[in-house]
C-alpha cells in the first residue's frame, strides 16, 4: 500500500490526514459517551427512526421522544473525559486523556453538529405532535357531523311545527306580557318584550348571514386543501425516493475494511445516523401533514350536509323571530291606539265637565286633567312609534345600506380581475341603469320622510324642554289666578290640587322628553344610513360610468369583423358610383321631381312666414305696453 522511500510514505500520510483527525474525534466522543454513562458499542437508537422502530401515533409517545432528545442534548453539553485505563497508571485509577489541540477542536465541531441536529429534531417532533393533534381532531370531531346533523334536523322540525301552529294560533308566539289581560293596555313589559324580539331577529339574521358566508367559503377552502394535498403528496414521494438513493449511496460509499480505523468509522456512522434520523423525521412530518390535510378534506365533505341543515335551521329561526316581532308590534300598535282613543275620549269628557262646572276648583281640575290626558295621548303615540319602528326604520335602512355596499364591492371585484365576460357586461349595464331610479326614489321617499320626522321630533323635544324650564313660572301664575277666584279658606285646598296636577304634569313631560330623545337619536341614525346608502350609490354610479366604456360587451375584432367591413365598403362604393353617374347624366338635368318643388316652396315660404309672425308679435307687445302705461297714469 505504501512506497518504501520516506518521501512517499510522508506524502501518503498527507493525503490521509483526515483519517487521523476522525480517529481522534472518535476517541474524544467515546470518552465523553463513557463519562455520560452511554455504551461505547455504537450510536444510540433514538426516536425509533429508520431502523425498524414503530412510528409514534399518540401525543404521549411524541412527548417521550422529545424528552429523550432533550436528555441527549444535555448529555452532549457535558465535558469530554474518559474512564480509567486498565494497565495504565494502576487499577481503579482515573486518568484524563490529554488529546491534541486538533482533536479537541474536531471533537467540539462534531458535538456542535450533533447539537444542531438534535435541536432540529426537537422542532420536527413538536410540529409532528401538532399534526397528530390536527389529524385526531379532524378524524374524530366532537360533536360528530352525524350528531350535529341529527340535532339540526330535530331543531328544524320543532321550528316548522311551531310555524305551522302559529299559522292557526298566533298566540303561541306571544310572551306572557301580551297574554295577561289583567295588565293595562300598554305596559313596560310589552316594550321590553318588543325590544327582546327585535334583538332576537337581529341575531338570527346575523347568524343566517354568517352561515351563508361560511358555506360560500367552504369551496375555496376545499380547493386550497386539495392543492396542498397534491403538493404534500409529491413532497412525500420525493422524500421516499431521496431516502432510498441516500441508503444506496451510503452503502456504496462505506469505507472498506482496513482503510480507516474503527474509531473513525464509528464517528462517521454516528453523524450519518443522526442526519438520517432527521431526514426520516422530515419525511414522517410531511406524511403526517398529508394525513391531516386528507382528514380535513374528508371532514369538510362530511360537514356539507350539516351546513345545509344549519342554513335551514337559521332560516326557520329568522322566520320565527320576524313573525314574532311583527305580531308583537301589531298587538302593541292596536293596544296603543286603543289607549290613545280612550285618553282622548276622557280628555273630551273633562273639557265638557269644565264647561259645566260652577266651582272654580272643579273647573280648574277638569281643564288641567283634559290637558294632561291630551299630553299622555301624545306620549303614547310617540311610544308606539318608538316600539313599532315604522318604515323607513333603522334596521331596514341599515340592511339596505349594507347590501348596497356589498353590491358595490362585487362590481369592483368584477372589474379588478380584468376578465369580464358578456354576461358580466350585461349585469354591469343593468346595475348602471338601476342606480339612477333607485337614487331618485331614495331622495323622494326615504330621505324626505326621515328628514321630516327628524325635524318634527326635534321641534317637539324643544317645546317639551322649554315647558319643563318654564314649569315653575306657570305654577306661580296658575296659583295667583286660582287665589283670585277662591276665598282664603280654600287656598290650601287649591294649593294641594295644583301641586298634584303639576307633579303629574312634570312626570309626563319627563316621560315625553325621554321618548322624544330616543326618537330623535334613532331617526338621526336612520338618516345617516340613508345618506350612507346614497353616497354608496353615487360612488358606484361614478365608478361604473368611469369603467363601463372600457368593458367589452361584443366580440373582439377578427375575421368576421373584417368581412363585414368589406361588405359595407362595397355597398358604399356602389352608392357613390351611382350618385356620380346621375350627376354627370345631362338628360336628367331638365327634369324636376315633386320633392324638389316642395323643398323649394318651403325654403321660400318659411322665412316670409316667420317675418310676418314676428311683426304681429311686436305689434301685440306694443299695444300691451301702451295699455299698461295708460292704466298707470
Amino acid at each position: 500500500m505504501f512506497r518504501t522511500n520516506g518521501r512517499g510514505i510522508e506524502a501518503r500520510f498527507g493525503e490521509g490526514e483526515w483519517i487521523l483527525r476522525l480517529a481522534l474525534v472518535a476517541m474524544l466522543m467515546i470518552g465523553s459517551r463513557s463519562a455520560a454513562g452511554e455504551s461505547p458499542k455504537g450510536p444510540a437508537r433514538t426516536s425509533g427512526a429508520s431502523d425498524g422502530a414503530a412510528e409514534p401515533r399518540t401525543e404521549a409517545e411524541v412527548s417521550a421522544l422529545r424528552a429523550e432528545v432533550a436528555g441527549r442534548l444535555q448529555a452532549i453539553g457535558a465535558p469530554a473525559t474518559s474512564q480509567a485505563q486498565p494497565g495504565g497508571t494502576g487499577a481503579g485509577v482515573t486518568a484524563t486523556v490529554a488529546l491534541p489541540k486538533t482533536a479537541e477542536a474536531a471533537g467540539s465541531s462534531v458535538d456542535a453538529k450533533i447539537r444542531e441536529l438534535l435541536q432540529e429534531r426537537l422542532k420536527l417532533l413538536e410540529e409532528y405532535g401538532k399534526e397528530l393533534a390536527a389529524f385526531e381532531k379532524a378524524s374524530h370531531p366532537e360533536p360528530s357531523p352525524e350528531k350535529q346533523a341529527d340535532e339540526a334536523r330535530t331543531e328544524w322540525a320543532r321550528l316548522q311545527a311551531l310555524l305551522s301552529q302559529a299559522g292557526a294560533h298566533p298566540e303561541v308566539l306571544l310572551p306572557q306580557a301580551f297574554r295577561d289581560s289583567g295588565k293595562p293596555a300598554v305596559s313596560v313589559e310589552m316594550k321590553e318584550a318588543i325590544q327582546a324580539a327585535a334583538s332576537d331577529r337581529k341575531e338570527s339574521q346575523a347568524k343566517l348571514e354568517a352561515i351563508r358566508a361560511e358555506a360560500a367559503e367552504v369551496e375555496v377552502r376545499q380547493n386550497a386543501h386539495r392543492a396542498e394535498r397534491d403538493k404534500l403528496f409529491q413532497a412525500v414521494a420525493a422524500m421516499k425516493a431521496r431516502g432510498s438513493e441516500r441508503t444506496e449511496s451510503a452503502a456504496e460509499s462505506a469505507p472498506a475494511p482496513g482503510w480507516a480505523s474503527p474509531t473513525a468509522t464509528a464517528a462517521l456512522q454516528k453523524l450519518a445516523h443522526e442526519r438520517k434520523e432527521n431526514a426520516d423525521w422530515k419525511a414522517r412530518l410531511s406524511a403526517a401533514r398529508l394525513r391531516a390535510v386528507e382528514a380535513q378534506i374528508a371532514l369538510e365533505t362530511r360537514m356539507a350536509g350539516v351546513r345545509e341543515w344549519m342554513i335551514q335551521v337559521a332560516q326557520a329561526q329568522e322566520q320565527v323571530a320576524s313573525r314574532t316581532l311583527a305580531l308583537l308590534q301589531s298587538r302593541y300598535s292596536d293596544a296603543a291606539e286603543q289607549q290613545e282613543r280612550a285618553l282622548k275620549a276622557r280628555a273630551a269628557a273633562e273639557e265638557k265637565a269644565a264647561l259645566r262646572a260652577d266651582n272654580p276648583l272643579e273647573r280648574y281640575r277638569a281643564r288641567r286633567r283634559a290637558e294632561l290626558l291630551d299630553l299622555e295621548a301624545q306620549v303614547v303615540k310617540h311610544e308606539q312609534a318608538l316600539a313599532t319602528s315604522p318604515s323607513p326604520s333603522l334596521p331596514e335602512q341599515l340592511a339596505l345600506a349594507d347590501r348596497a355596499g356589498h353590491d358595490f364591492e362585487r362590481v369592483k371585484q368584477l372589474l379588478d380581475d380584468g376578465r369580464v365576460s358578456r354576461l358580466d357586461a350585461i349585469r354591469l349595464n343593468n346595475d348602471f341603469r338601476r342606480i339612477g331610479p333607485e337614487r331618485d326614489q331614495l331622495m323622494r321617499k326615504e330621505m324626505a320622510i326621515a328628514e321630516a320626522r327628524l325635524q318634527f321630533y326635534e321641534d317637539s323635544l324643544t317645546s317639551v324642554e322649554i315647558e319643563l324650564l318654564q314649569d315653575s313660572l306657570h305654577d306661580r301664575f296658575e296659583l295667583e289666578l286660582l287665589k283670585e277666584s277662591l276665598p282664603p279658606s280654600r287656598w290650601a285646598e287649591g294649593q294641594g290640587l295644583l301641586d298634584d296636577l303639576e307633579r303629574d304634569h312634570r312626570g309626563l313631560l319627563d316621560r315625553h322628553r325621554k321618548v322624544l330623545e330616543r326618537l330623535c337619536d334613532e331617526t338621526e341614525r336612520t338618516l345617516d344610513q340613508v345618506a350612507r346608502r346614497l353616497a354608496i350609490l353615487d360612488e358606484e354610479y361614478a365608478f361604473i360610468r368611469t369603467h363601463i366604456f372600457w368593458v367589452r360587451d361584443r366580440e373582439p375584432i377578427g375575421a368576421s369583423t373584417l368581412r363585414q367591413a368589406m361588405r359595407e365598403a362595397k355597398h358604399l362604393a356602389r352608392a357613390l358610383v351611382r350618385l356620380a353617374r346621375e350627376a354627370t347624366a345631362t338628360r336628367s338635368w331638365g327634369r324636376s321631381s315633386p320633392e324638389f318643388f316642395a323643398a323649394a316652396i318651403a325654403a321660400i315660404g318659411l322665412p316670409i312666414g316667420l317675418i310676418r309672425v314676428r311683426r304681429l308679435v311686436r305689434a301685440r307687445l306694443a299695444r300691451e305696453m301702451g295699455v299698461q302705461e295708460n292704466s298707470i297714469r
